[in-house]
């Protein structure tokens, strides 16, 4: 293993981008020098990395950057590390671009293949920018991408419906209620329409209450409504969190708004299996008789 790491002592940089994942030329601070670790851990074998010395890393966890150098993998501290340039990325998956490199700090939903810039690392996030440098923040690492991801379920269709045996029906009171968490965002596809509709949870105890996420989204609402929004009970399939779950919405306004612009005067209602309306504090035959017809169309 030694005679591999004696290649670093000579190096250039890597200018590659790995597929899935970020690759992005960074250098050892130029006025320290660090250690190029085997594994992410100070107890693993490591070789000495002059100061200024030109990596390329491909992602970052837990404190530790990892780093390509003449085809070889390592690990180094994040905190030896400076950015060599500015390079583009794309956002891989739904997360928040962060005010400070913590996810207790302010932040804001940022969507899937939205472009950035990196223009530093911290910890386990990039430091990110817009196009003209004029807005800065910070998104995680394992959340970015070289490339555009593909489309996939959470997009504006289901693609080609395989993911209908995936489909689940799931209790509200027993892990349903946390698969779209209060100021989460899913999509829902009505199975009579084939419609999809963005949208975002802004509460609810006994079910979730929703709300589309754009205009686009509210025009989609109501062409699963029929012309008309309604306490009707509409059979739908819920994507989040990576499950497909059998619900029943009603696509009537009513109650609180935190999104605005969007064309909807409220929110809506999201039941599964086991949810209770706010009224009557108990589960509507209405909403489990869509919620079943959900789950045998997908079966």
């Amino acid at each position: 293993m030694s005679h591999i790491f004696g290649k670093i002592l000579c190096l250039v940089t890597i200018m590659m981008l790995t597929i899935g994942s970020l690759a992005y030329g960074v250098d050892v601070k130029t006025n320290t020098a660090t250690k190029f670790y085997s594994a992410p851990s100070t107890s693993s074998a490591s070789v000495k990395l002059p100061k200024g010395t030109e990596l390329n890393m491909t992602d970052a966890s837990k404190g530790w950057a990892k780093v390509t150098l003449k085809g070889v993998t390592g690990y180094v501290p994040v905190k030896y590390l400076d950015s060599q340039s500015r390079a583009a990325a794309y956002v891989s998956k739904g997360t928040y671009i962060y005010a400070q490199a913590s996810t207790s700090s302010e932040k804001k939903k940022i969507k899937v293949n939205s472009k950035v810039y990196v223009v530093g690392v911290s910890g386990d996030f990039c430091r990110v920018e817009n196009k003209s440098g004029s807005a800065r923040g910070y998104i995680l690492t394992s959340c970015l991408s070289a490339k555009k991801v593909k489309a996939t379920a959470e997009a504006a269709s289901f693609g080609n419906g395989a993911w209908k045996s995936r489909v689940v029906r799931m209790n509200w009171n027993d892990g349903g209620s946390s698969v779209l968490k209060k100021g989460e965002h899913g999509y829902i596809y009505d199975i009579d329409t084939g419609i999809v509709v963005h949208i975002k949870r802004m509460g609810g105890s006994g079910h979730a209450d929703c709300e589309p996420v754009s205009r686009s989204d509210t025009a989609k609402l109501l062409k699963i409504a029929g012309g008309t929004f309604d306490w009707a009970c509409h059979a739908v399939i819920l994507y989040a969190d990576g499950k497909f779950v059998a619900c029943s919405i009603n696509t009537k306004p009513h109650g609180d708004q935190t999104i605005t612009g969007n064309g909807y005067d409220g929110q809506f209602c999201l039941h599964m299996a086991g949810s209770k309306t706010h009224e009557s504090n108990s589960s509507s035959a209405e909403h489990q008789k869509a919620v079943d017809r959900a789950y045998k169309w997908a079966h």
